[in-house]
């Protein structure tokens, strides 16, 4: 007998959880947002003297000037100082790549530099650092700028 109501009682406890079980909302599966498509733009080509233009061409790579190109003394690495100026009417994050040139035309290596929330008319200085030892005239080119809205 009391196997009998030990098994009812399981049987009725089943039941009931499955009964509160109805009214549980079920989790549904939100779509993931759409990605910022980014910005591409043309690249720009800077040597070593620290007053260089922003380049023609693509918008956001208008808004990228080199302001410095240089080999640090004491790593050896090179690196880009960058003046980022968003000239556009919304607020935009900014990822620059940099590529490092040396005097024979051989590319030494790249850097990249970033800035988050820069507003419309807001400017930023960055740095883009390389990591291979160079030596020497060394020329910095804008590779890519890609602005992507918030």
């Amino acid at each position: 007998m009391r196997i009998r109501f030990a098994a009812a009682s399981l049987i009725v406890g089943a039941v009931a959880l499955t009964g509160c079980m109805v009214g549980v909302p079920q989790h549904k599966a939100t779509p993931a947002p759409a990605r910022a498509v980014p910005e591409k733009a043309a690249p720009e080509v800077a040597d070593s003297s620290p007053s260089m233009a922003a380049a023609p061409g693509g918008e956001a790579a208008g808004d990228v000037k080199i302001t410095s190109c240089e080999v640090s003394g004491a790593t050896g690495w090179p690196s880009a100082k960058l003046l980022i100026t968003n000239h556009t009417e919304r607020t935009f994050n900014y990822m620059v790549q940099v590529e490092f040139v040396d005097s024979s035309g051989t590319r030494i290596g790249t850097g990249a530099a970033a800035e988050n929330n820069l507003a419309s008319g807001q400017k930023a200085r960055a740095t883009a650092q390389g990591f291979e030892k160079a030596s020497g005239k060394i020329t910095c080119k804008v590779a890519d700028v890609q602005r992507y809205s918030l």
